[in-house]
């Protein structure tokens, strides 16, 4: 069966496809917020979420920093990058791919 040129399995792949990605989009995790604070015992740094979420660590050196990538998960609209503090020069987030969220403490 063809519609209009294009075969109907490829039309029912496309909307699959594109039913897949709104699903996704849908249940995507939101980092609604992002501290960072400097005190007696260290510099730690808080992100909020409204769901749980995987988490992916990868330490880099030359120069030092810390990449947090959170696959399916999506930064909050108008969210702020906090000023650095302690150790930390600066907080860097953003998308190095489609569907993952990276922070980046320098």
């Amino acid at each position: 069966m063809r519609a209009r040129g294009i075969p109907f399995q490829q039309i029912l792949l496309g909307v699959a496809l594109l039913a897949a990605l709104l699903w996704n989009l849908a249940r995507a995790a939101e980092i609604n917020d992002l501290r960072l604070t400097a005190g007696p015992t260290g510099t730690r740094a808080e992100l909020s979420l409204d769901a749980e979420a995987e988490y992916r660590l990868i330490p880099l050196s030359g120069p030092d920093r810390l990449v947090v990538d959170f696959p399916g998960s999506r930064m909050a609209p108008r969210l702020a990058s906090p000023a650095g503090a302690g150790v930390v020069s600066a907080v860097r987030p953003g998308q190095p791919t489609p569907g993952v969220t990276r922070v980046v403490f320098d």
